[in-house]
């Protein structure tokens, strides 16, 4: 029976200041490169702090760009995490079906579709069956699209093929026949060798321990990446080229008993790294909390396309980055408020994790599971759900929150 809480609406995504300002001093002739990566944990990279020298080529990169420390995937496994994550929209926002593998609903825009309705050259080069095979929904909206890279094997899971080699191999194709067009363009390639099960790679060797393989697996993806990044900066793209280098979501090693990911939101499974390197942006690294919800805004920002009208299922729910990314005069990155919204589907249960000022809410179906203190305890040991007032008032700004989403109701097929 306690008020409801209502939070302010968000704000826009600069002040008209800051909004000139940007207007500025962004290039026109932008391109613009996202390389993901399958199930790279945030603390698993050079740029975090991690002392392996796994990605020496993403460390030199990050030296010039932009590191945002605190960011979170949509959920803990792809197919509720890059849907979403492309479209600008909550899972449970978007017309997802009930599959394990979330299909794209034509109702849902994705971003390269709305940059090619605005004039933008799209390419895509990918190694995995679900972001290129007819009907999934991620074919739509491509200039170029190359699955040639991809092996017969339909599934990840016990994959023990390697694909980085290949996507590289014709992302500098590709790469190159978009310098001699010599129109903006924007270009994206998940690389999957991350993804279990882990292959041994002559020369990226750390030891015999699935970690290890792992270990070796990002070493391998590095490697392969800095041949595409030093290509393209080396190029007549270099001086206009702007890339963006994260991951889906994360990858368990024991952490609260559990193995590789999905099913759960506990922090080694759904924060990821986030560096943006922006020709002309001065180094940083932004220590405010952010969502990958922002990825599909920013890119519509970098190349100026229009936004979405806001009417029925056409809005996006994140904010850009640019603001962060360029830094205008006085600009300070202010903390947000972050979701993570995996739907239920029939392979995993409903998880949400709240996060506000470094407090953590997890819950299921808006019921509260665990409530933690990330500054304090940022390996999630000490559940702090049975303090009433604290849980309260956690639960309170939650649902608050919840109220704001455009849900749509999803129910299980009929066995």
């Amino acid at each position: 029976d306690a008020p409801a809480v209502e939070l302010p609406a968000p704000t826009a995504s600069a002040a008209p200041s800051e909004a000139e300002w940007i207007e500025a001093h962004l290039r026109r002739d932008l391109n613009v490169i996202v390389l993901s990566i399958d199930a790279l944990r945030w603390d698993a990279v050079g740029f975090m702090g991690y002392p392996r020298g796994t990605t020496p080529n993403l460390d030199r990169l990050a030296s010039e760009g932009v590191v945002f420390e605190r960011t979170y995937a949509l959920a803990s496994y792809t197919g509720k995490s890059i849907p979403p994550t492309m479209i600008g929209k909550y899972t449970s926002e978007t017309h997802r079906g009930w599959a394990h593998f979330n299909r794209i609903d034509e109702r849902d825009t994705l971003v390269w579709e709305r940059l090619q309705r605005a004039g933008v050259r799209t390419l895509s080069v990918q190694g995995y069956w679900y972001f290129f095979r007819k009907g999934i929904g991620f074919e739509r909206g491509w200039d170029v699209l190359d699955g040639s890279a991809a092996p017969s094997i339909g599934y990840t899971e016990e994959d023990r093929t390697s694909t980085s080699d290949a996507l590289a191999e014709r992302t500098l194709a590709i790469l190159d026949e978009a310098a001699r067009d010599g129109r903006p363009f924007f270009f994206w390639t998940h690389y999957v060798d991350t993804h279990a099960d882990y292959v041994p790679h002559e020369g990226f060797d750390f030891g015999r321990s699935q970690r290890d393989r792992y270990d070796g697996e990002v070493a391998f993806i590095d490697h392969h990446l800095g041949r595409v990044i030093d290509h393209v900066r080396r190029g007549p793209l270099g001086g206009r080229t702007a890339f963006v280098i994260t991951s889906d979501h994360g990858e368990a090693f024991g952490e609260h008993g559990m193995i590789r990911h999905g099913f759960e939101v506990w922090e080694p499974l759904v924060r990821v790294p986030l560096l943006v390197y922006l020709p002309g942006a001065a180094p940083r690294r932004i220590t405010a909390a952010r969502s990958l919800i922002d990825l599909a805004p920013t890119l519509l920002a970098l190349f100026r396309a229009p936004a979405p009208t806001g009417a029925g299922d056409d809005f996006l729910s994140g904010r850009s980055l640019l603001p962060d990314v360029l830094a205008p005069p006085g600009h300070v990155p202010e903390e947000r408020i972050v979701f993570v919204d995996m739907a239920a589907g029939p392979n995993n249960a409903d998880r949400q994790a709240f996060i506000e000022l470094g407090r953590k809410l997890v819950a299921s179906d808006g019921r509260p599971l665990g409530l933690y203190d990330l500054l304090a305890d940022p390996g999630e040991t000490r559940d702090l759900i049975e303090d009433p007032a604290l849980r309260e008032a956690t639960m309170a700004r939650f649902q608050a929150f919840r109220r704001g989403l455009r849900r749509v109701e999803v129910k299980p097929l009929p066995r």
